[in-house]
């Protein structure tokens, strides 16, 4: 990867698709991608959010509209308070607009938001 920072909604997109498939390559940990309003993890083909309660009941509307993603019940419930795990079994591409989704919608990021890279 040779960036690690985006602004602009196409180019987070890539970045996020970039990030996941440089993990999966490397078999790394996983990948932390923040903004000023949130931060999202991605390992093993799941996310993990720490939510507020608005911003869960944000994610479970965001969860309708993405079918394939689910809360992984089971973790979530052994996770600390307001840690939200969803199972992610999708490509990059799609994994990337549930994200950007996340961001956006669940952290009410505005358009022109940074989104940054600071683990792959």
């Amino acid at each position: 990867m040779t960036r690690f920072e985006a602004s602009d909604p196409r180019e987070r997109l890539g970045l996020v698709v970039d990030a996941i498939t440089a993990h999966r390559k490397r078999d790394s940990e996983g990948v932390v991608l923040e903004s000023d309003g949130g931060r999202v993890e991605y390992a093993d083909r799941t996310l993990t959010l720490t939510l507020t309660d608005d911003q869960r009941g944000r994610l479970d509307d965001l969860l309708s509209e993405f079918p394939v993603f689910k809360v992984e019940q089971p973790a979530t419930r052994k996770a600390p308070e307001g840690v939200v795990h969803v199972a992610a079994i999708a490509d990059p591409k799609h994994a990337a607009d549930f994200v950007e989704a996340c961001f956006r919608q669940v952290f009410g990021a505005d358009e022109g938001y940074q989104l940054r890279v600071v683990r792959v």
